[in-house]
């Protein structure tokens, strides 16, 4: 006598790897959760430790406006910052041409250069034009806050470079 199974001759029923599947998708989106919960809880509603996250330890009629200065300014920077991509777009073209034209790839780096200069200027303007808007007081933590960001601005190799060491 024969026993028939309603498995696979592999073993474990269909409807088993779908349950599968499906376990693992509700898994990512809890992972996901979690991550956004964590990333949220250690940098606040107002986001990393860019120019935002100097603003979150003002009062919040304050923190608006210094938030409100900030957004101008980065979305002066935007098309900006679209010109740099799209500088080195044509670079990486350029080097790809055979043959190699040494003057063409030169030329279109300093395409790139130049673009990049104007972004920084645009983030410097921005920066001088909402510490004119902010008081004395404002300022001095404006200098603290830069000064404890330098690390990261420049990296974690950045006092390695010095001559006075």
């Amino acid at each position: 006598m024969t026993t028939q199974s309603a498995t696979p001759e592999g073993g474990r029923p269909r409807w088993f790897k779908v349950a599968l599947i499906a376990s693992l998708a509700l898994n990512l989106v809890f992972i996901g959760g979690f991550a956004k919960a964590f990333w949220h809880h250690r940098h606040g509603p107002f986001g990393g430790p860019g120019m935002m996250g100097f603003a979150r330890d003002f009062e919040p009629d304050r923190r608006k406006q210094l938030i409100e200065e900030f957004k101008a300014g980065r979305q002066a920077i935007r098309p900006l910052r679209q010109s740099v991509r799209d500088a080195w777009s044509e670079a990486n073209k350029v080097l790809t041409v055979e043959p190699f034209d040494k003057a063409t790839f030169k030329a279109a780096m300093d395409r790139v250069t130049a673009a990049e200069l104007r972004v920084r200027s645009a983030m410097a303007d921005a920066v001088v034009e909402t510490a004119s808007k902010m008081s004395a007081d404002e300022r001095s933590k404006f200098q603290v806050w830069l000064e404890r960001r330098k690390g990261h601005k420049f990296g974690r190799h950045f006092n390695r470079d010095r001559d006075d060491e």
